[in-house]
């Protein structure tokens, strides 16, 4: 799967693809054409979309608009949540009031006026118990797998796509924001996709803003803003995911590893690792 853009392969004959996982790893910045909701079921968990981070806690649903570029920051307790990924056909004729939109609200939180945070409205309340409902009823169908539960999990998609076209408040890109992020996805596809094949040898800044066509000064706050990261921090947490793949599927030495992953010393690999997974590498040695 590629960091940069995630092409979501969707079941055959459904508009959707669901997701339910108890462990948080964490995944790099990437974007995909697909509306995804998040839920969580029990845990707390933090995605970024673009510069903005978000805390989740139980019961909070979080909406990712299409060509949206996130991520999901790891958690070592993990977070049991639930992902369902809309794809353009699950809104039929409505498709156009869903993607190329902004989505204005997309946090909706369980405990909001409870002193985690603002008070959410009548209208971001019942949208957020409506698809609570219609998840739980997702994750009953999906534990069960009794015949027919294919024809389940489609409704209850579709109710939440209606949800979606109906209550969730968004509005247009102008066409001068839409020129300004397909041009930003695309110098960002390049230079991740530098950072993916290049992550062993030595990367730099100056490199990968010659690849996107930038100063190295502008290429910084570019990079940050498009992000929510510096570029740098950003290498760092990819070359940290590569050796916790590396840990749980071969056998080679922690030290050979934190080379082949791309750190220059033991003692950087190590701080940056528990940093950004919160254990020790050799805590993830042969565990998957």
């Amino acid at each position: 799967m590629n960091p940069w853009h995630e092409k979501i392969a969707l079941n055959t004959g459904q508009p959707h693809r669901i997701i339910v996982s108890t462990v948080e790893n964490g995944f790099p910045v990437h974007w995909h054409q697909e509306l995804e909701i998040v839920y969580v079921l029990e845990g707390r968990m933090r995605i970024g979309i673009n510069d903005e981070l978000y805390a989740l806690e139980p019961g909070d649903v979080l909406f990712i608009g299409s060509c949206e570029l996130h991520h999901y920051e790891p958690n070592p307790q993990g977070c049991h949540k639930m992902i369902l990924q809309l794809g353009i056909t699950a809104f039929d004729a409505f498709s156009d009031l869903i993607f190329g939109q902004r989505i204005l609200t997309p946090h909706l939180r369980a405990s909001a006026g409870d002193g985690g945070g603002p008070s959410a409205s009548g209208e971001e309340e019942a949208l957020r118990n409506a698809v609570e409902r219609h998840f739980a009823a997702i994750h009953e169908e999906w534990r069960g797998r009794e015949i027919g539960h294919e024809l389940v999990l489609k409704a209850r998609t579709s109710e939440i796509a209606a949800l979606v076209v109906r209550r969730l408040p968004m509005e247009p890109y102008s066409a001068q924001e839409r020129t300004k992020r397909l041009e930003q996805l695309d110098r960002l596809n390049k230079v991740l996709k530098y950072i993916e094949t290049e992550y062993a040898g030595d990367l730099s800044l100056g490199s990968a803003a010659d690849i996107a066509g930038f100063s190295p000064t502008y290429f910084s706050r570019f990079f940050k803003e498009a992000t929510g990261t510096t570029f740098v921090d950003y290498v760092n947490a990819f070359r940290a995911n590569v050796a916790r793949l590396m840990l749980a599927d071969g056998d080679d030495s922690v030290t050979g590893i934190a080379y082949r992953a791309g750190f220059n010393s033991i003692e950087t690999f190590n701080r940056v690792f528990k940093k950004i997974h919160g254990r020790a590498p050799s805590s993830f040695r042969h565990k998957k």
